[in-house]
């Protein structure tokens, strides 16, 4: 029953995870992309603090600044503290953009989500909460078995 749990939310994830690819790329953003302009509109942000937020490599981070930036939809500057931080701001264009796609994607979810009564939905929150705070807690141990 486990595995088949493990294997049914990969599924999951996997369905939406490509139905907010083919969401976005009629937009012409990756997700990356459309998640970083989601962070970068609650405020600048270095360079480390979107790779922490977004969980991904800094190197990934520099790649999708790059793409936004020649974008028009966030710009680069260097910190003038300490010239090796790079700080990213969303534009009014940027902006603009993640404001009309987040509502546009908000009704996407909701549409793919509806087939889940209220209270499904709400029971399934409540499993997925408890699995998500489980998970973190075991990335914050030492080590995780290889076996």
């Amino acid at each position: 029953m486990l595995l088949e749990n493990y294997e049914l939310i990969k599924t999951v994830y996997l369905l939406l995870d490509d139905g907010d690819q083919q969401f976005l790329s009629r937009h012409n953003l990756t997700q990356a992309q459309f998640y970083a302009l989601l962070w970068l509109a609650e405020g600048p942000k270095t360079m480390s603090e979107l790779s922490q937020d977004m969980l991904c490599d800094p190197s990934n981070i520099t790649r999708v600044a790059g793409i936004l930036e020649r974008k028009g939809l966030i710009t680069r500057q260097r910190d003038e503290a300490d010239r090796r931080v790079i700080r990213l701001e969303i534009t009014a264009v940027g902006q603009t953009l993640i404001t009309q796609l987040h509502q546009a994607h908000d009704m996407y979810t909701r549409e793919r989500i509806s087939t889940l009564s209220a209270q499904e939905q709400a029971d399934l929150r409540v499993l997925l909460q408890k699995l998500s705070d489980s998970l973190r807690q075991q990335l914050l141990r030492p080590s995780i078995p290889t076996s």
